[in-house]
């Protein structure tokens, strides 16, 4: 999917400003913003339910456009629980998806034991989905947007209200489809935690605008290009004056400990050797990490970051 120079006005209001991005296949891209940015717009022109007012997008090597949009679909899954038929079985669920495909019966029999096996859930062929847990309903959801084997899966919020055991299930299921079948997703999301485990390309958007794009490593490493760490030395107001040369000191996590920023190309190892050269008694030396949440939070201007 190809996504060039692309705005979209709804009346006066421009919901989407010349936005490019690209998804090559059998990768995972996560959409992130706040509530109101664009996001659900971005997916309805990427569908086709929406026309873009400039640009243009391309999805399996065509040009998307009201003529093709119906059969470029076809390709296309998208996951929605909502829309789940919750007095129906999950099989009856499946087949009645199958037939709306086109699907023969005989096929539709060999596909739903194949994806019931796939999700582990051959053993619930026969449950109603009114009576499931929230991951199960989850999962269902996810099985029938794939029933038909697209080569794009969108999803909606998919880990949204589980706890995390399902929240991790869910996410070893997609990184797995990814593997198996090549197929590409999109994953529209509020939820940030684990997002590096499943993501290949993060997208920042925030009122239309794409703000940061990239991996989860390459988004971090712009916002926090500073390296920081927490060190436990004593006697500890010799080794912050020691330390302030390489670089700006802050409170530790702890009363004994300090925490050193350093943007100069210098290694932790010189720092430590200038310590214990100095009769200082090193106790603890580690890096702290910055994940993809504190770059978001930063990036939209949610979280002041220390």
């Amino acid at each position: 999917m190809e996504v060039e120079h692309v705005s979209k006005n709804i009346g006066a209001k421009e919901i989407i400003h010349d936005l490019s991005f690209k998804l090559e296949r059998g990768r995972t891209f996560a959409l992130l913003g706040p509530n109101g940015a664009g996001k659900t717009t971005m997916v309805r022109l990427i569908t086709g339910l929406l026309k873009p007012s400039k640009g243009q997008i391309r999805l399996f090597d065509m040009e998307l456009t009201a003529k093709n949009s119906d059969i470029l679909r076809q390709k296309i899954g998208v996951q929605n629980d909502g829309n789940l038929y919750e007095d129906l079985t999950i099989g009856q669920n499946l087949d009645l998806w199958g037939q709306l495909y086109g699907i023969e019966s005989s096929s539709r029999k060999a596909k739903i034991k194949e994806i019931l096996d796939f999700f582990d859930l051959d053993n619930r062929l026969n449950s109603k989905v009114g009576q499931l847990s929230k991951g199960m309903r989850q999962k269902v959801s996810i099985a029938r947007a794939v029933f038909h084997r697209p080569e794009l899966l969108i999803l909606d919020e998919p880990t949204s209200g589980l706890d995390p055991q399902s929240t991790e299930e869910l996410i070893t299921y997609l990184n797995k489809l990814v593997e198996d079948t090549g197929i590409s997703i999109i994953m529209c999301t509020h939820q940030l935690q684990g997002l590096e485990e499943i993501a290949d390309d993060i997208g920042i958007i925030q009122h239309g605008h794409l703000t940061a794009f990239g991996s989860a490593n390459e988004i971090i490493s712009k916002e926090f290009p500073e390296k920081i760490y927490e060190i436990g030395a004593n006697p500890k107001k010799k080794a912050t004056e020691i330390c302030e040369k390489f670089g700006k000191i802050y409170e530790g996590a702890q009363s004994d400990m300090f925490r050193l920023s350093i943007t100069k190309d210098i290694h932790i190892s010189e720092i430590v050797k200038n310590l214990v050269e100095s009769d200082m008694e090193v106790n603890t030396v580690f890096e702290v990490k910055h994940t993809i949440k504190d770059a978001y939070f930063k990036i939209v201007g949610g979280v002041k970051n220390d």
